[in-house]
């Protein structure tokens, strides 16, 4: 199994500025001779006609779900439920959940973010708030708190024993031939009265543990478990390090399992068949609150009431969301068609030698960067990075192929460096053109919005996202923004 599921959304995020926001690649297109380098008439990117869906209208209808959503995650407790009510639906549900999803190795493992089974709280869970799958949602009304038990414990001073349940954070690596599969998962559940499904060395290994305790087999020492672990009659070796979460011991879970719709939002487990245990503790009677303006300005604080009547206000307001939201998908949809077009024309005659040496060094430096934190970060949690050097991080991450660590450098090089350097000079060769220049006024207008969303996501002052990035990569990104809104503004819609 390739591990760049480790990636988190934030650097998926810096890899998409990289390629989208165009990060500096260290010449200067304004005082360059692009027509050295592109060959391209008005012609090829004025009155593009491009074939797509028609706007969605915003329809009454939408209104009335965003605000029944917005009342649905928004509920006021009345008084606290009897553990042994049955849910239903808009119902809390205390739950405890795990989710597993086959893997290419064959194990069942559990994808990022679908597990609270060792989480300190259960939830709550509003049923049919889109938290969980809807065939999951469905399969929990009617089904009472009392009839699954779950009691983890987190006792230093227990013991594992042969038929307890554990919860395990851990780091792999799975030697399968030429082929080498590592991935990192908190959470992991073995049940060890069933020693088949996680391997009885490994389960043997784990018995006479205590929950927080380190183990290490073959990662950076003692000798890695050796057995048949995906049944295919050939021995692996597997190297595991990691802690044990916790003990538990009688454990009665509910089970439900089904096939997730292709296009789920969630990719970790679209399109798969998932089994999910879970443990209602308790089923907590909501009822749904009054829209108010203290309501509003706790939930909503952009909201500025006008006077008048507040539902109707709440509507007006809920509507702009949504016209904003499918304007957004629609300037998205065509300027992906634009791009196809664009490049479609094979209208660069030739690339900058400096231009593609600059940005291949600046994606370099990326993956250096992002190689030190990730390396950091497992370090701090699991007292090992599973990563021996950059080019085993760049191998996961680009989820390259090879019986050997793929040369990154040469990758890079002849793929992502290429379209970055080839976006450029035809986005700079039509701002040049057309005189979309982005004026100094423009930038200043744009920046704090774009300062804001980058702190957003990395968790950072404006002041440090724009020393991180550099005014340069700004500066790109907004001109880039101009020079796609106005084709937008000139194609035709089919």
């Amino acid at each position: 199994m390739k591990t760049k599921r480790l990636i988190s959304a934030l650097a998926l995020a810096l890899v998409c500025a990289t390629l989208l926001l165009l990060a500096s690649c260290g010449f200067s297109y304004e005082k360059s001779n692009l027509k050295k380098y592109v060959s391209m008439s008005r012609d090829d990117y004025y009155g593009i006609t491009v074939k797509i869906d028609a706007m969605k209208e915003v329809t009454e209808e939408d209104i009335d779900l965003e605000i029944d959503t917005f009342r649905l995650e928004h509920r006021t407790l009345v008084a606290e439920g009897d553990k042994s009510r049955h849910a239903q639906w808009g119902d809390n549900v205390n739950l405890y959940y795990y989710i597993t999803t086959e893997q290419e190795s064959g194990w069942y493992l559990p994808p990022e973010g679908f597990s609270n089974m060792t989480a300190d709280e259960p939830g709550p869970f509003v049923v049919g708030g889109g938290v969980l799958p809807e065939l999951f949602e469905s399969a929990l009304i009617d089904h009472a708190a009392t009839e699954t038990s779950f009691a983890p414990t987190f006792d230093e001073n227990e013991t594992v024993s042969a038929g307890d349940v554990v919860y395990l954070d851990l780091t792999y690596r799975l030697a399968d031939g030429d082929q080498t599969f590592s991935g990192t998962h908190e959470g992991v559940r073995i049940d060890l009265s069933s020693p088949g499904s996680a391997g009885d060395t490994l389960v043997s290994s784990l018995v006479g543990r205590h929950p927080g305790e380190e183990f290490d087999y073959g990662m950076t020492e003692g000798e890695a478990l050796v057995a048949d672990w995906d049944g295919d009659g050939e021995n692996e070796t597997l190297s595991v390090s990691g802690v044990v979460r916790c003990i538990s011991r009688n454990e009665t879970l509910k089970r439900i399992e089904g096939d997730i719709d292709a296009d789920y939002f969630d990719a970790t487990i679209a399109g798969r068949h998932v089994v999910m245990l879970c443990a209602i503790s308790s089923v907590d009677e909501y009822s749904v609150p009054e829209i108010t303006e203290e309501l509003l300005a706790e939930h909503v604080p952009d909201f500025i009431p006008l006077g008048g009547d507040l539902m109707e206000e709440f509507r007006d307001y809920v509507y702009q969301l949504l016209v904003n939201e499918v304007r957004r998908e629609w300037h998205a949809t065509i300027e992906e068609k634009l791009w196809e077009h664009l490049d479609a024309l094979d209208c660069v005659k030739k690339y900058p030698r400096k231009a593609i040496r600059n940005e291949l060094d600046e994606q370099e430096k990326q993956l250096d960067a992002l190689y030190v934190y990730y390396g950091q970060l497992l370090e701090e949690k699991y007292g090992v990075n599973p990563f021996e050097s950059v080019e085993e991080f760049g191998y996961a991450y680009y989820e390259l192929d090879g019986t050997e660590y793929a040369d990154v450098h040469e990758y890079l090089k002849k793929n992502t460096v290429p379209q970055v350097v080839r976006q450029k000079l035809i986005v700079y060769y039509i701002a040049g053109k057309e005189g979309w220049m982005m004026t100094e006024e423009e930038y200043e207008e744009a920046l704090p919005q774009q300062l804001s969303y980058y702190a957003g996501i990395d968790g950072i002052t404006t002041a440090e996202v724009l020393k991180k990035y550099g005014e340069d990569f700004f500066r790109q990104a907004i001109q880039y923004n101009k020079v796609m809104s106005n084709l937008v503004s000139v194609t035709n819609i089919e």
